[in-house]
């Protein structure tokens, strides 16, 4: 079962988190996770307690905010709703961040050609940074993550929470409807609006910084891995890059 990357050796950037390998492979050649379909995966692909999970969004943030979606199981697999221990046993470890980027204002996803280096952002507007894990995390609104301009004061993105009613999969209980304040998903989107002035200024973000607030495994609700210098994936597009592993998106302030 090795091709579907259940493993309980350690997920690094290297090993490409397990994910299942069909969805893709880091290159080295072009320090890059080139994915097979890179309009839902990896960026879209997680584990829970039902196994590998692949989340197909009805909107076109294709993140959290999103209210109406449908998962597919991939591989299903037994064990998961325990925390895996040794050799011998399966379960769900601890949820890491395998990537950061922002939101391509014209909702390509993840990203268009250029990272939004042509597209950019317009001037006092909305833009996203998503943060992805390699599993299912609730994250509570008000969580925060920050951007840093080339020009003016930093910009802090924050999660909101979709305030409305959604159906999920709850472990030990199964579907169900349920409204929560933040959002349960793999991909969280935090908001932030675009500084109105300072046309061509590239915004990125601090990766060193974390994510500040509460983010917990939606199995079983332990801590999550909220570091993001150090397990972030390379994704395609122009961005900054340091070391195997760590990338991340810009983005340019336009008219």
């Amino acid at each position: 079962m090795s091709l579907w990357g259940i493993s309980t050796n350690a997920e690094t950037a290297a090993n490409n988190y397990a994910v299942p390998k069909y969805l893709g492979k880091y290159s080295a050649a072009t320090d890059l996770f080139e994915a097979t379909d890179r309009n839902r995966s990896p960026y879209n692909c997680f584990a829970d307690n039902r196994g590998w999970i692949q989340r197909h969004y009805k909107s076109a943030h294709h993140s959290g905010i999103s209210t109406r979606y449908w998962d597919s199981i991939l591989v299903p697999v037994v064990g998961l709703n325990t925390a895996g221990a040794g050799t011998s046993t399966t379960g769900l470890g601890q949820a890491t961040p395998i990537a950061v980027f922002f939101e391509d204002p014209n909702f390509a996803s993840p990203i268009s050609i250029g990272a939004g280096g042509t597209t950019g952002i317009s001037t006092n507007t909305t833009g996203y940074v998503h943060l992805v894990w390699n599993e299912a995390v609730y994250c509570s609104a008000g969580a925060t993550v920050l951007i840093t301009p080339s020009t003016g004061s930093n910009i802090v993105a924050t999660a909101n929470s979709t305030g409305v009613p959604v159906q999920l999969n709850v472990p030990g209980i199964g579907q169900t409807i349920i409204t929560f304040n933040g959002q349960v998903t793999n991909r969280v989107a935090f908001a932030f609006t675009a500084p109105s002035t300072g046309i061509g200024t590239v915004l990125r973000i601090a990766t060193g910084n974390g994510v500040v607030g509460t983010i917990t495994d939606f199995s079983g609700g332990a801590a999550v891995n909220k570091v993001i210098n150090q397990l972030v994936k390379n994704i395609a597009g122009a961005g900054t890059t340091s070391g195997v592993g760590i990338g991340t998106t810009t983005l340019t302030i336009k008219a």
